[in-house]
Order: structure tokens, then C-alpha cells, then sequence
């Protein structure tokens, strides 16, 4: 990989005896440095006397097994004491193999003795079994609410369960997930212009709706709001320092009370800001014309699936709504980006064909340009969902292509049936998954060998029911089953699932 220019970097020099930290992002660098957590881990932990640190990304996303060097001054990673890794995708487990693999850092903790492994992420959060073996800790929530402990492991060498750590030699034992409602960010970033996404400010955490497939909303509760004038100062200074767009960071930052002052605000001082994906019931003239007044070319928002199922799913919007949300879209020459998931449990042929007509209903509206997403459901642990059995690859990839070919749009996309199926398997396993994840880091990730390992019994999680216990029912939030399984029974009476578990 060719060097990035970046700005902002801390030229820290090593001295003798100083603790070697290694801060591996499990993707390419691009992807890395689009993550705010990965610039937050950067600074806090170059902040800690006598500790020295080195970046390391993926060189690329394919092959076999691959040596790790730093990105700053070509160090092998097994040099190092530890490895701090945030990870937010489930197939980035296999990088994290691969890459320990190559360096020939023992991959499982029990035989490892360096470097330690410190692995954190909502992935992890949510179910940390599947990676429990290579793992000495896991962060269990926030990073804010355990980084004291996290500093204590450096210097200490003292790893033993606590709030928000898990300690996986020990098996199986309850950690409650850690929150913070500090969770401010400072205006220190690296620039470079390499990333897929731009710099990041988080608006909140966690999410006040419940829609059923949704896993961040469940593990990050509850919700928590950053105060206005926090959040426009951090972006003033972002666009002063470095002259670059700024996105705004949550899972409905249109839920924040003060979202519209937040635009008023970026308007009257000339902030340049993008924004996710909002919640499509939430949006109304005033603040469509300010998305465009500040430059927004496209407007993001989620129907999910046909109004029947998107009710089931928590989504209370009506298809009439939307079609207004478009036409206030249209009257601000915004595009419109939607995104909708299929193969949901309960979802019928007719709920495919409203889908369509929805989209032509959107184009009726006056919309000029359309990007239609279409992902098959991937079902996580710690939701409503946790107890059904996602649907088989060919179903989803009929149904996607059944939408494709009958929707309007100018452009499409959709996740891959197989990797939803694997990413679920993976997702939903207990420890015994990590035979198949070293497996598939020796041969290659492919998708010919991941078949093979489909056939081996990889997916036999994700294609059946599950019954409680779950592998992740040690880690504790504020959430339990009880409650899940509430939403769960709503889900089933609204979609009208001819079937009952246990």
C-alpha cells in the first residue's frame, strides 16, 4: 500500500522499555481511517506516558495469511506487548486471524503468551463468544466507561473481570455492559483524504425506537443525547482545522430534540455537515429545506419493507408518509437514497410487489434520481428476532432480484445472500465457530471455501430456530430476554407467523 499524506499525526519516538501497543484496525486503510473510534484510540492512547504506538491495517481483503508490519515505521506485529482491535463487522474476524496467523502470533490466548489481545466493538458487545478464544479481553460497551481499566491492563498487566470486561479464560461468566453519558469527542483527528467516509461527529448513542432486527439499538441503550452546543463546536472546530465535511455520527440523529437547531445552527454559521440515514416519520418541510440550504444532495431514508411488515418491524410510518417525505424531496431537488430489507420472517409475495409500487409511487413524486438498496435480514443476537431461523440463499437472492427487476430506480445495490448467511452463522455462533474461522483463514477467504465450510455445519445456527439458553446470555444490559422476547411475541402477532417456538 502506498503511504497516505496525512495531517495531525503525534511523532512520538520509542524509547527502551517503553510498552509497545499495537492499534490494528481489521479492514484497509481506508475503511480504518473512516472510523472515529480508531482516531479516538490513536490520541488516548498516545496520550499514556512511557507507551509507544503503531498502526496496522489490512494490506487487502483477499488471499491467505499475511505478515503485519506498521504502517509507521514497518514493525512486525508480534513485536508488540498488545493489540488493541476495534471490529464492527463479523466477516472482519478472519482478517484479525489471518493477520495474527501471518505474523506468527498464536491465534488462541490459552497458548499465547504475547502479545495480548484486547478486541472491543458492538459486534463483540452483543455476542463476544465467537472470538472468546483469541481474545484476553473484550470490551463489553463503552470504550469511555472502561478506558481507566484499559490503562490499568498496560501498565499492570491486570486483567481480571470487571465492569464491561470480559475475560474469556475464565468461560463463561456475567459482565454487565458499560455506558457512559460522557462520551464527548475532541476535534484531534488524522486527515487524510483516503477514507470512504468523512470525519465523524457523534449527535448520540444509542437509539428510542425498537425496531425488531435492529442489534445496535438493543445493546446500546439506553439513549443519550450530546448537548447542542457540544455538538456545533466540535464541528466549527472540524471545519476550521481541517476544511473538510463533517458527518453527523448516530444510529436517529433526527431523534435528537434539538436536531433542527442543530441545522440552524450549521446554516447561520455556514458549517459544511452530511448526514446518515434518517428516520423517515421524524422529517417535515422545515427541515428538508435546511438539508438543502446546507447542500445536501440526497436525502437517506430506511421504508425497510412493505407498510404491513415495516409496522411488524416497529417502523410506524404509512406508505403515504413516505410518498410525502419524497414529494418534499422533490421540491427541494434532493435524490432520495432507500434502503429495505427482505427475506423477514412472515414476509409474503404481496409485501414484494408494495415494495415495488412504492418506488414507483417515490418516482411519481418527482424524484430524479433513485438509489435503491435491497439487503437480505441478517439476524443478530440481543434482538427480538434472536429465536428465528434466517431464510435459505436461494429465497433471498429471488427475492432480490424479483424487487430489482419490478422497482424504479437509477441505481441498486444489495448485500450478498451467501455472505448474510455467513455474517448470520458467524454472528450467532458459540466458541466451537472459531474452528471454521482459522480454517477459512488458512486456505483463503473465498467464497468457494466458505461454501465448503457451509456444508461442514458453519450455517446450522443461522438456518434453524434457537431455544435459550443463548451463547450470550452471560453478558448483561438493559435489556433481557424477558423483554426481548416481548417484542418479539408483538412482532409475530403483527406479521402473522403461522408457527410458535418451544
Amino acid at each position: 500500500m502506498q503511504e497516505a499524506v496525512e495531517k495531525g499525526l503525534i511523532n512520538k519516538k520509542y524509547r527502551k522499555n517503553m510498552i509497545k501497543v499495537a492499534l490494528f484496525y481489521p479492514s484497509i486503510y481506508s475503511v480504518a481511517m473512516s472510523s472515529l473510534v480508531f482516531h479516538k484510540l490513536y490520541f488516548l492512547i498516545n496520550e499514556l506516558d512511557d507507551i509507544y504506538l503503531e498502526r496496522f491495517f489490512m494490506p487487502s481483503l483477499s488471499g491467505k495469511p499475511v505478515s503485519m508490519r506498521s504502517y509507521e515505521n514497518g514493525m512486525p506485529l508480534k513485536d508488540f506487548d498488545y493489540i488493541i482491535i476495534p471490529v464492527h463487522y463479523e466477516l472482519d474476524y478472519v482478517n484479525i486471524i489471518k493477520a495474527l496467523i501471518g505474523s506468527n502470533i498464536e491465534v488462541i490466548s490459552s497458548k499465547r503468551i504475547k502479545p495480548k489481545i484486547i478486541i472491543g466493538g458492538p459486534t463483540v458487545t452483543a455476542n463476544p463468544e465467537p472470538m472468546a478464544d483469541v481474545a484476553d479481553v473484550e470490551i463489553i460497551g463503552d470504550l469511555e466507561a472502561v478506558w481507566e481499566k484499559i490503562i490499568d491492563i498496560f501498565y499492570n498487566e491486570r486483567i481480571e473481570p470487571s465492569y464491561g470486561l470480559y475475560i474469556p479464560s475464565l468461560g463463561k461468566h456475567e459482565v454487565r455492559a458499560a455506558y457512559s453519558n460522557n462520551f464527548n469527542s475532541s476535534t484531534r483527528r488524522i486527515l487524510t483524504k483516503e477514507t470512504i467516509f468523512t470525519l465523524g461527529v457523534e449527535v448520540m448513542r444509542g437509539c428510542p425506537f425498537n425496531c425488531v432486527f435492529c442489534m445496535e439499538s438493543y445493546i446500546s441503550k439506553p439513549t443519550r443525547y450530546r448537548k447542542i452546543e457540544e455538538i456545533v463546536s466540535e464541528i466549527e472546530e472540524l471545519n476550521r482545522k481541517y476544511n473538510e465535511k463533517v458527518s453527523l455520527i448516530g444510529l436517529t440523529i433526527n431523534s435528537h430534540p434539538k436536531f433542527k437547531i442543530i441545522l440552524k445552527e450549521a446554516k447561520d454559521k455556514n458549517l459544511k455537515i452530511s448526514l446518515p440515514s434518517l428516520r423517515a416519520e421524524l422529517l417535515d418541510n422545515e427541515v428538508i429545506e435546511l438539508l438543502s440550504t446546507l447542500g445536501q444532495q440526497t436525502l437517506t431514508i430506511a421504508p425497510e419493507n412493505s407498510e404491513r411488515v415495516r409496522y411488524a418491524l416497529g417502523k410506524e410510518i404509512s406508505d403515504e408518509n413516505i410518498i410525502n417525505t419524497a414529494r418534499l424531496a422533490s421540491k427541494y431537488n434532493l435524490n432520495l437514497k432507500l434502503y429495505f430489507i427482505t427475506s423477514i420472517p412472515g414476509e409474503k409475495e404481496e409485501d414484494l410487489q408494495n415494495i415495488a409500487n412504492l418506488t414507483r409511487s417515490i418516482k411519481m413524486a418527482g424524484i430524479k434520481k433513485i438509489h435503491l438498496s435491497v439487503n437480505p435480514l441478517i439476524i443478530k443476537p440481543r434482538t427480538p428476532l434472536q429465536w428465528l431461523p434466517m431464510e435459505d440463499e436461494n429465497k433471498m437472492r429471488a427475492k432480490i432480484n424479483y424487487i430489482k427487476k419490478n422497482s424504479y430506480y437509477e441505481d441498486f445495490t444489495s448485500y450478498d445472500p451467501f455472505l448474510a448467511i455467513v455474517q448470520g452463522s458467524i454472528a450467532l455462533s458459540d466458541r466451537d465457530v472459531i474452528k471454521y474461522l482459522i480454517e477459512i483463514s488458512i486456505n483463503g477467504n473465498s467464497k468457494v471455501y466458505w461454501r465448503s465450510l457451509i456444508k461442514k455445519g458453519l450455517s446450522n445456527i443461522a438456518l434453524k430456530e434457537r431455544k435459550e439458553p443463548f451463547p450470550w446470555d452471560h453478558i448483561k444490559g438493559f435489556i433481557d430476554n424477558k423483554f426481548l422476547w416481548d417484542k418479539f411475541l408483538l412482532f409475530r402477532e403483527r406479521i402473522g407467523l403461522g408457527y410458535s417456538l418451544h
